[in-house]
């Protein structure tokens, strides 16, 4: 008998439940709309764990998460939507590739909302959570104590909203509940930018305190400019007329921690709201890719990947997502190179 045997033969029953030995832990990935970010989390989110996406305003955080969730529904995953800021729209997911029909959704207002949500699904095998987003929650504080099971909370006065580092203090003890429920299910959180003042000057933070990031296994930043000037411009059809107006916008994402493989890598791709493709360009990002990694040949302005050659990066990432199965066989090479 081996000693690491022994020693299991000598545990309590309680521990022997849960101990086991490290080679038979499984971690499983959920692949994310975007093909450089795959690649840079070696497969994508894990399950089991929890994400944190954050980042500026319009950077495309839920269409990031919709896109997940509808690539996880094509692959037989229970997906789940908590919605705090009333936002959520079928039809936009729908374009996303959501299948809305069995998309389970749930609005909240409350951290405990959430936190009671969040521990439900998990707990009745829901594969992936996403919740847009933990920084328009309410804590207690916002409440009145003396409610009653029979009677809905009602909302205090704004001058008794005053308790400092309230929401902060529930969120850390919400993602330790959450933390401690998650067995197998990719739990990912939406936070929203916050500018903390320093005495070097003012940083970027996600909301929520410190310890949302302490019990994420991944945290992704996203970050675009909404000025008119770094837009995608591209011509869009209204009857008769052709208009040349705004349909997308590049978005720069970041690994800012990462515990399933290396952190601090970057990268970027299109996010498109109008026109003909909606969504994450992950074509566009595999051509990028496949041209540092070889795959696509590039000799002055043309581009060549098999029987396809374009000159020009746009005009030959438009004719090669013309063809989805050469794309498709494009972004296969790129994650597996």
């Amino acid at each position: 008998m081996e000693i690491e045997e022994e020693i299991l033969a000598k545990l309590s029953p309680k521990v022997l439940a849960r101990a086991k030995m490290a080679s038979e832990v499984e971690l499983h990935r959920q692949m994310t709309p975007s093909t450089g970010l795959n690649a840079a989390l070696r497969g994508g989110i894990g399950y089991g764990r929890q994400t944190l996406v954050w980042g500026s305003k319009s950077s495309g955080k839920s269409t990031f998460c919709l896109g997940t969730l509808g690539i996880a529904q094509r692959a037989g995953k229970r997906a789940a939507f908590i919605d705090a800021e009333q936002s959520f729209d079928p039809s936009w997911a729908e374009r996303l590739g959501v299948d809305t029909r069995k998309l389970i959704y749930t609005d909240v207002k409350t951290i405990e909302d959430m936190v009671g949500a969040g521990v439900e699904f998990m707990n009745a095998g829901v594969d992936i959570v996403t919740m847009d987003s933990i920084s328009a929650l309410l804590s207690s504080a916002y409440f009145e104590k003396d409610k009653t099971k029979n009677k809905e909370a009602e909302l205090k006065d704004l001058s008794g909203t005053k308790q400092i580092g309230s929401e902060a203090r529930e969120l850390a003890n919400g993602v330790k509940m959450l933390n401690y429920a998650n067995k197998n299910t990719a739990l990912i959180l939406i936070s929203q930018v916050r500018n903390k003042i320093t005495t070097y000057g003012a940083m970027h933070q996600a909301t929520g305190g410190h310890a949302v990031d302490f019990f994420s296994s991944t945290v992704i930043k996203l970050w675009s400019s909404a000025r008119d000037d770094d837009q995608i411009k591209g011509e869009v059809f209204n009857g008769d007329l052709v208009l040349k107006q705004p349909i997308g916008r590049k978005v720069i994402w970041n690994i800012d921690k990462n515990k399933l493989g290396p952190p601090n890598r970057s990268g970027e791709y299109g996010l498109f709201y109008d026109g003909d493709f909606i969504g994450i360009d992950n074509v566009g990002e595999a051509v990028d890719l496949g041209v540092a990694l070889g795959l696509v040949e590039k000799s002055g302005n043309w581009l060549t990947y098999e029987d396809l050659k374009v000159n020009g990066k746009d005009g030959f990432g438009l004719q090669l997502r013309q063809r989805p199965e050469l794309a498709e066989k494009l972004v296969k090479e790129v994650e597996a190179a």
